[in-house]
């Protein structure tokens, strides 16, 4: 990985060079700052084979419910200062959707970008992986969305995120990132540190998205494995005006690098089952298809997964998919309804992979307005 740091020091070096060689005379006219936000609520059911079926409110159906600033700065010469800062939230309580009690647990970063040079940010933001990854999903519906199966597409940010974008060449962008420290630890040594790196190469022209990335974190010696999650991701989708299709690969080894798993075994990190940590990997497949019916759509989304480890058992862990059919009605622009329903075999919403082999069915109908 320090062949990374070099790299994003480099990138952020040239940037930032580049910011200091402009003319300091940027007026306040030039500046802006917009509110927005996004609320997301249904009413849902979901059951889990011999564990019971919970009915109530769904906090964010199809997308999370956040609100936030986000604003830039023309500093002259073609250079732009820019920050954002989003928060997610539960609208069925009013509560800050996060347990370790950040004022902005989503987004918190500022940075500098030039049409030229790309854009270079500092901060609690997202992974290029999951940036990149994430344009993939078709919808994402409530724990079962392509971040579901994708981990490293699933809606997660890391603290302490350097992430630098070169600008687009003919539908070409490239990105780079490097987190000093993904999760604090609770302590100051380095060597306690979850350090992540993130690359990720896209093209998107016209109907045509294609998109590669890869991942690696090293955790730190805190942590009760010395694994070093890692995922690859491989995706291309076409908006072919009549439906818009989308295909991905994945293959995930030794943990989920997002953190954004379950820890079953008390190894004190969210990177999944002991059996996958140390040494185990996940293939999984992902085809996504939108087809447009007036304003409306109708969205269909498949995800098979293959896990190679074996349980403390000697079982070996079951292939799982999951599937989702769903329709979203447009109100406005700004204001829609929905519906969905979803199944999960060989594999539950909470700890993922099931040694017991339970299926989860989940149905929410939901309405999602966006300010």
């Amino acid at each position: 990985m320090h062949g990374a740091v070099f790299f994003a020091s480099a990138a952020t070096c040239t940037l930032v060079s580049g910011v200091l060689a402009t003319p300091a005379h940027a007026a306040d006219d030039d500046a802006a700052v917009t509110m927005y936000g996004l609320i997301d609520l249904g009413v849902g059911s979901t059951h889990v084979s011999g564990t019971g079926t919970r009915n109530g409110l769904v906090n964010g159906g199809e997308d999370d419910s956040v609100w936030g600033l986000r604003g830039q700065d023309d500093l002259g010469a073609g250079w732009r200062a820019l920050f954002q800062l989003e928060n997610g939230f539960n609208p069925s309580n009013g509560r800050t959707d996060d347990q370790d009690g950040r004022l902005f647990n989503y987004q918190s970063w500022v940075g500098f970008e030039n049409d030229a040079y790309g854009r270079v940010t500092f901060g609690r933001q997202h992974t290029i992986g999951q940036a990149f990854g994430n344009q993939l999903e078709q919808a994402g519906w409530k724990d079962m969305g392509l971040g579901a199966t994708f981990k490293a597409s699933d809606n997660f940010s890391f603290d302490n995120l350097v992430n630098y974008v070169s600008p687009s060449v003919g539908g070409w962008a490239l990105g780079l990132g490097y987190s000093f420290d993904a999760a604090k630890p609770g302590g100051y040594a380095a060597s306690a540190s979850n350090r992540a790196f993130s690359a990720g190469l896209k093209y998107e022209q016209g109907p045509w998205l294609a998109v590669a990335t890869w991942d690696q974190m090293r955790l730190g010696n805190t942590v009760a494995t010395h694994a070093q999650p890692r995922a690859l991701q491989l995706g291309i989708a076409y908006d072919f005006q009549i439906a818009k299709v989308a295909l991905g690969w994945s293959r995930q080894s030794q943990g989920y690098v997002g953190l954004d798993g379950s820890d079953p075994d008390d190894l004190g990190v969210d990177a999944g089952p002991q059996a996958f940590v140390d040494g185990g990997h996940v293939n999984a497949w992902f085809l996504g298809v939108t087809v447009p019916v007036g304003k409306d759509s109708i969205v269909l989304q498949w995800s098979p997964m293959q896990p190679s480890w074996r349980w403390d058992d000697g079982q070996r862990a079951r292939r799982a998919q999951l599937a989702t059919v769903g329709y979203i009605h447009e109100l406005s622009p700004r204001t829609s309804l929905y519906g969905f329903v979803g199944y999960a075999s060989h594999y539950t919403l909470d700890n993922q992979f099931d040694p017991d082999g339970s299926h989860t069915t989940r149905v929410v109908v939901g309405m999602q307005h966006h300010f």
